[in-house]
């Protein structure tokens, strides 16, 4: 994917395309990484051009949550539920994080 700056919206355009191709279906894996790593070093050529920092930030964390298969909040799935936890290790985990955080 070419990043074209010459457009004034050339923002929402880079985000559109990134969109529009992870919404074919008829790309292979293989292809999509391929895809996926040409743009990310096309934003990096981007940034070295423009300093164009949160664009380029942007861009990679939408192209990146849209490729990976980790969950957005990587700790959603993480930990134990807290249902399960015994009455015990509650009161000593509450305990530990109080001595932690709060001042004494």
């Amino acid at each position: 994917m070419k990043i074209n700056t010459n457009s004034e919206d050339f923002e929402l355009e880079f985000y559109l395309k990134i969109v529009d191709y992870f919404q074919d279906d008829n790309i292979s894996r293989e292809k999509r990484e391929i895809w996926k790593n040409q743009s990310i070093i096309q934003l990096m050529n981007l940034l070295e051009r423009t300093q164009n920092r949160t664009f380029v930030t942007n861009a990679l964390i939408f192209l990146l949550s849209l490729s990976e298969d980790n969950p957005p909040d990587i700790y959603c799935n993480r930990g134990r539920n807290v249902n399960c936890i015994s009455d015990k290790d509650k009161k000593a985990l509450i305990l530990e994080l109080e001595n932690e955080f709060l001042p004494n």
